[in-house]
């Protein structure tokens, strides 16, 4: 009671000659900026509270993510920006064709899914590697049926901190460090997430497994998620697929070979290498294969090799 007099009598003191702060003022100042503290933290784990049961809620079924996605729309670009109900209800009918499609309404569920998950890894950093399986799961939902969302799959490149519930909810500053903002950023989520917790246990045969189903998800992003599709019809080929099976297919299978190699499992990853260089010696990057096998293999001598090239 004391320190908030204290507090009281500073602040309104008119400054009329210069003093310096005695130990009592800087106490009182002290205990303001921890109140003030507090209250901050009080009102985001408040936020943080809504946000979660209203998210869970959406994700309950594609038309719950939509009339949650709506109601997130009118709040960010209506009501906080003081324009009218007339306005709003004037958006939902130019709209309507495209939120009634299922595409949208299943891929909104999926943001929502990988929100929730950003969620709890800004909440808990260092505990990102238990939330390996849900986001496994998540991904797997998403690719394992690519033609459910009919071509509607920009929300799910986009940062989920930047998506419409995020903003809603005042959670566009969340920081989730080592955890991929989109689920579709596929090379962060293998690098941050599936991963690591393998290289450490030296798990080779589950590195293997985790490297094919992400040469498997970037396959079907090209085939599947390029935004050419329209409903009803699917584009089996496309110049991007194509190239993606001819050249970017056969580098990631040889960066997957490379990690094992790295990991310890040598004997085996060598061989393999080798039978990839020899089934794919026109890849424009079989030279540089070549290089880095003779690196791996015999470090010293390729340098001396490459030293005498020169």
């Amino acid at each position: 009671m004391l320190r908030s007099s204290l507090l009281a009598l500073l602040l309104a003191t008119p400054v009329l000659n210069a003093e310096s702060l005695t130990q009592a003022d800087k106490e009182a100042l002290m205990e303001k900026l921890d109140a003030l503290s507090d209250t901050a933290k009080e009102k985001a784990m408040s936020r943080m509270g809504t946000a979660i049961g209203d998210f869970r809620a959406g994700m309950a079924s594609d038309e719950a993510a939509v009339n949650l996605y709506m109601e997130c729309v009118e709040k960010v670009q209506f009501k906080d920006q003081k324009r009218s109900a007339q306005d709003f209800r004037e958006w939902k009918r130019r709209e309507s064709e495209r939120l009634d499609q299922e595409g949208l309404k299943r891929c909104l569920r999926h943001q929502l899914r990988w929100l929730m998950l950003t969620m709890e890894a800004a909440e808990k950093p260092d505990e990102v590697s238990g939330l390996a399986p849900r986001a496994s799961e998540a991904l797997d939902s998403i690719f394992s049926n690519p033609d459910q969302f009919e071509g509607n799959v920009e929300a799910l490149r986009q940062p989920v901190t930047e998506s419409m519930f995020a903003r809603a909810y005042g959670l566009g500053n969340l920081k989730a460090e080592r955890w991929p903002l989109s689920p579709l950023d596929l090379p962060q989520v293998f690098d941050q997430i599936m991963l690591p917790p393998l290289r450490g246990k030296g798990s080779y045969e589950g590195m293997r497994e985790q490297w094919q189903r992400r040469i498997r998800y970037e396959g079907i992003v090209r085939q599947s998620f390029t935004g050419r599709r329209e409903k009803g019809k699917k584009e089996e080929s496309s110049p991007e697929y194509d190239k993606w099976i001819s050249e970017g297919q056969p580098d990631m299978v040889w960066q997957m070979e490379l990690d094992l190699y790295k990991a310890g499992d040598q004997k085996k990853a060598a061989v393999r290498m080798l039978e990839h260089l020899e089934t794919n010696v026109t890849h424009p990057k079989a030279r540089d294969w070549g290089t880095q096998f003779r690196t791996l293999i015999e470090p010293g001598k390729s340098t001396t090799e490459t030293a005498k090239g020169q």
